[in-house]
């Protein structure tokens, strides 16, 4: 095979991969997966966090540790919301909370917690 044909049968398959990616701002269900990068404080960074997102139903679980943050997906929206109501030492009310939203092909998004601030952008796995 000639390699100009060669380079656009490369070409092709590449793009048709592409497109049976559903763009996540218009279909986001399913499961994302990224590293949280410390901003602030101390984070649970030593395990990817996970993001899923089934019907209306929003879960992100934080170094896919314990903590699951829930939350409810608006069909079209383009923000990701979970949190987790939580009491302090001091018995005030605090949350732990995700806020998300596409970029490009993946989710980005916000993690904080009282003790921590972080940034995450997550692939669909």
């Amino acid at each position: 095979m000639r390699l100009p044909a060669l380079f656009a049968l490369s070409a092709t398959a590449l793009l048709a991969a592409c497109a049976g990616t559903p763009d996540p701002g218009k279909d986001p269900t399913g499961s994302w997966v990224g590293a949280l990068v410390t901003d602030q404080g101390t984070c649970p960074t030593e395990h990817p966090s996970t993001l899923r997102i089934r019907g209306k139903e929003i879960l992100f679980t934080p170094a896919d540790g314990v903590q699951v943050l829930h939350g409810t997906y608006t069909p079209g929206s383009q923000h990701y919301h979970a949190e987790l109501p939580m009491t302090d030492m001091d018995h005030h009310n605090t949350a732990v909370v995700f806020n998300g939203y596409p970029v490009g092909q993946a989710i980005g998004g916000i993690f904080g917690s009282p003790s921590c601030r972080a940034h995450i952008t997550m692939t669909r796995n």
